[in-house]
């Protein structure tokens, strides 16, 4: 045992810096050095209480105290409430005297150099992680059969791979003398430009895009494009690293099949409009043919029978009115019929105020009699078609909207015209008698159908526009409200090629 009243054995024992606890056979503590109150952050008082020793934090200390083993060299750690943690080194010995045993347990605090072990093992695993990714990404980048890329903030090419090289058939230190932006495409330059800021300013990470890029040879790919953006530890932009695929063979299948979509959509539509016009002749010579010849061959098998001079006159003029009935829609028919045929007609600039000017003028004599006013708004004022068919298109449009008016209604005729998207739309509005298109609506652009009897219509001019615009690829639509009036729209299919006289070819 120490002899604390020997002034140099305590001087000694308080100078260590490694502290030290001793009990007797008893477990009674009977030696301690100032190290060892610091080290445990304790008191004189406590480490002398026998309950301090029952407590949780010093309880490896106090099994080791229990145990009486000796040993050398063995690290444990105490949890302080306070949340920190402190580790020790320990060794144990028996203490025997002339008249006395005992148990002496030394320790020394090792924290510092377990969090700097700790540190450095961390830092180590560290760099092996990242030598690894180094040596992981090195392999990615140099065997992938995709195209890749490091480029710095600037927009200037800091390397590439071999893929990314084939794909563009630059070499790498032709890239690395250019910025990114020279070989993209003028019409996507803009928008990757936005998405390489956007990325810059933190607003995206990552972005995916198809775009066009220059080859060498001078032509343009296309090329599935994915690129990131990786920083620096002081949130500065490192550089960008992008990947390339060509995708230009499977734009341009995707492209061929979307055209031949469209050819067949194209077909599908112009099939089923020849099967409805089909149902519609039909109809017409089941209605305009049929019946008339029917009349037609009663009259002949009557004829012989009928010797009266005057009712053999006047079955003759009704043969021969019905026979005139049939030539005149067979003629109406051949006309239609031979449109369909030849619709390669020269299309060329009309001037549409002049035609609309032309054609009103025409109508003089009803526009007088009625005190009709016509009103123009031409947003388009020139339309590309065939003139005599624009010009027949016209007349018709005019001439309706002057035969059906209302009585003692002056008529009102507004003819606009402006583009919407890819059709320019022509529209003839008047304020006459109009048409209930709940009840007639089907049949409104159908061969010799009347709405207004009475009146100078013959039912055709309608029908015959309505094959004429169907046939250049445009549509006519109808809308009326009885007793207030009728607005036709014509839309003109505006991505027709010219086709030009043979003197206007060059």
């Amino acid at each position: 045992m120490i002899d604390h009243a020997n002034h140099w054995w305590s001087a000694i024992a308080n100078a260590i810096e490694e502290g030290y606890v001793a009990i007797d056979l008893h477990g009674q503590v009977i030696a301690w050095n100032q190290s060892a109150l610091k080290i445990l952050h304790i008191s004189e008082t406590q480490i002398q209480d026998t309950a301090y020793w029952k407590s949780t934090v010093i309880q490896p200390l106090a099994v080791m105290l229990q145990e009486r083993q000796d040993f050398s060299g063995k690290e444990i750690s105490l949890h302080f409430e306070r949340g920190s943690t402190t580790w020790l080194r320990t060794n144990g010995r028996h203490l025997i005297t002339d008249t006395d045993n005992g148990y002496i347990l030394t320790f020394t605090d090792i924290t510092k150099w377990i969090d700097t072990n700790k540190s450095e093992r961390e830092l180590r695993h560290t760099k092996d992680k990242l030598e690894e990714s180094q040596k992981v990404f090195e392999s990615v980048f140099n065997y992938s059969p995709t195209g890749i890329g490091l480029i710095g903030p600037d927009g200037k090419w800091m390397d590439v791979n071999e893929s990314l090289m084939n794909t563009l058939g630059f070499t790498r230190e032709e890239l690395k003398a250019t910025d990114i932006a020279d070989i993209i495409h003028p019409d996507d330059r803009e928008s990757a430009v936005n998405q390489i800021i956007m990325m810059l300013n933190g607003e995206i990470n990552t972005y995916r895009a198809e775009r066009r890029y220059m080859h060498k040879d001078g032509h343009y790919i296309w090329v599935f494009l994915a690129a990131s953006l990786l920083w620096y530890a002081d949130g500065t932009p490192r550089f960008f690293i992008i990947q390339m695929v060509d995708v230009t063979e499977l734009k341009h299948l995707n492209t061929e099949a979307q055209t031949k979509n469209i050819i067949l959509h194209a077909t599908s539509v112009d099939l089923r409009q020849k099967i409805k016009q089909l149902q519609e002749f039909n109809r017409i010579i089941a209605h305009n043919l049929g019946g008339p010849a029917t009349a037609l061959v009663a009259s002949t098998d009557l004829l012989p029978e009928i010797t009266e001079e005057n009712d053999r006159s006047r079955l003759l003029q009704h043969m021969k009115a019905t026979a005139e009935a049939i030539l005149y829609t067979l003629k109406d028919l051949k006309q239609v019929l031979d449109l369909k045929e030849n619709n390669e007609v020269p299309f060329t600039e009309c001037d549409l105020e002049a035609l609309i000017q032309q054609k009103w003028g025409l109508l003089n004599p009803l526009i007088e009699k009625k005190k009709a006013a016509l009103y123009l708004d031409l947003q388009v004022d020139t339309i590309f078609y065939g003139k005599a068919y624009l010009e027949n298109i016209l007349f018709n449009l005019l001439n309706n909207a002057l035969i059906y008016t209302r009585p003692d209604v002056p008529p009102q005729i507004h003819v606009s015209c402006r583009k919407e998207e890819k059709e320019i739309v022509l529209e003839v509005r008047d304020n006459g008698m109009g048409i209930d298109l709940d009840k007639h609506g089907t049949q409104i652009f159908r061969y010799k159908k009347i709405f207004h009897r009475g009146l100078s219509g013959e039912g055709v001019g309608l029908f015959m526009i309505r094959n004429q615009i169907k046939t250049f690829g445009g549509n006519i639509k109808a809308k009326s409200e009885e007793g207030k009036g009728s607005s036709f729209f014509v839309y003109f299919n505006n991505n027709r090629e010219p086709i030009l006289k043979q003197d206007e070819q060059d």
